[in-house]
């Protein structure tokens, strides 16, 4: 049976440099229009600091508001013997609708999304949630801390399981938490120049989490690794597992439960789907406390997967904590604008990405 498993403490060659494209000599670099950095999308909240939600992803959890919405969805098993939690990235509070249930933040996002400055929002966090915020001195929205101001779960309030907020209520507690939602300086300003830069100097494009500007001067994609890929299943230990059905009508991929029945947005009772899937290869270890694993960001493999082909993929960290991704053969990647889904996996729990074709075939051996 063929499976894409984990890699290990990839070393990524100088080959991975390559691939950067020039400008004559004699033009001058042409300055992209603003777009927002997480879809690649036209930018519509300028100056906004993007909201990023932790989610409950329990295999019990029914009722998810806010999935179909979402610019990005990160998953990752942060803990054992635990679920996997979902985080819901939106561009600015005025796009944040109705989400939870609220869950405990995890560091691993908010390191993941800290290059976008997000605004954090938990129901509480462990040790290794607040050394991060409070090293970065980053203030989170929390539910143990604003309680009904920014916070609700219907006719009950002690012990509730189903939490929620939404960027209405969030905006409420800003001033009285000191959090500003503005960035602190341009995203937009700093991804552009670092484009102009790469375009005219050779260097690196800064990827804004998941999009990429465009890095090839023809634009085009490199032919993918598979172009059926249609079925997708990110198994992240025996008890959590997500799929995808790819949508060719939509060109989404559709959101699974791990029994296969569709994962819904309580909002407007839609199916989440997603334009781009990224599955991140990352070596991981168990941390001090022996039950949270801590993943390595600095470089692994993976894969990408859009309108039904997968790619296989390496990726790094560039500068400001963004993604560099290249793809089989070092060239960078140009992936295409449009909302994200990411998964961290590791082989350190049996961890495993399963992908078939149209004909029920798995693919990439």
């Amino acid at each position: 049976m063929k499976r894409i498993r984990t890699a290990l403490c990839l070393i990524l060659a100088a080959a991975l440099l390559a691939g950067c494209a020039f400008l004559p000599s004699d033009s001058e670099p042409e300055t992209p229009a603003p777009t927002d950095p997480l879809t690649g999308l036209a930018l519509e909240w300028q100056g906004q600091r993007p909201v990023a939600v932790a989610i409950e992803n329990s295999t019990a959890s029914t009722t998810q508001w806010g999935l179909s919405s979402a610019s990005v969805v990160l998953e990752a098993l942060t803990k054992v013997g635990t679920s996997t939690e979902l985080c819901l990235v939106y561009p600015a509070l005025a796009a944040t609708p109705k989400v939870g249930p609220v869950a405990a933040g995890q560091d691993i996002y908010w390191r993941l999304l800290v290059g976008q400055q997000p605004i954090p929002v938990q129901r509480g966090g462990g040790q290794f949630d607040q050394n991060f915020l409070d090293y970065y001195s980053i203030r989170a929205v929390d539910a143990l801390e604003a309680g009904r101001t920014a916070f609700d779960c219907g006719s009950e309030w002690s012990n509730a399981p189903l939490w929620y907020t939404s960027g209405k209520a969030i905006s409420k507690v800003l001033d009285e938490l000191s959090i500003s939602s503005a960035l602190t300086e341009s995203r937009v300003t700093s991804v552009v120049s670092a484009a102009a830069d790469s375009a005219s100097s050779g260097a690196d494009a800064v990827l804004s989490l998941p999009a990429l500007l465009p890095q090839e001067a023809d634009g085009k994609l490199p032919d993918a690794t598979a172009p059926d890929a249609v079925n997708v299943r990110v198994r992240f230990d025996d008890d959590n597992a997500t799929g995808f059905s790819y949508d060719a009508d939509s060109g989404l991929y559709r959101m699974l439960h791990a029994d296969g029945t569709p994962q819904l947005d309580a909002n407007n009772g839609q199916q989440a789907g997603f334009d781009n899937l990224l599955v991140l290869f990352s070596a991981s270890e168990l941390r001090d406390d022996g039950k949270t694993y801590d993943y390595d960001l600095s470089m692994g493999g993976g894969v990408w997967l859009n309108g039904g082909h997968l790619w296989t993929i390496t990726w790094t960290q560039g500068r400001d904590n963004t993604l560099l991704l290249y793809d089989a053969d070092g060239r960078t990647m140009n992936i295409e604008a449009g909302t994200s889904y990411i998964a961290l996996v590791t082989s350190l729990t049996g961890q495993e990405l399963t992908v078939t074709n149209s004909s029920g075939e798995e693919i990439l051996g």
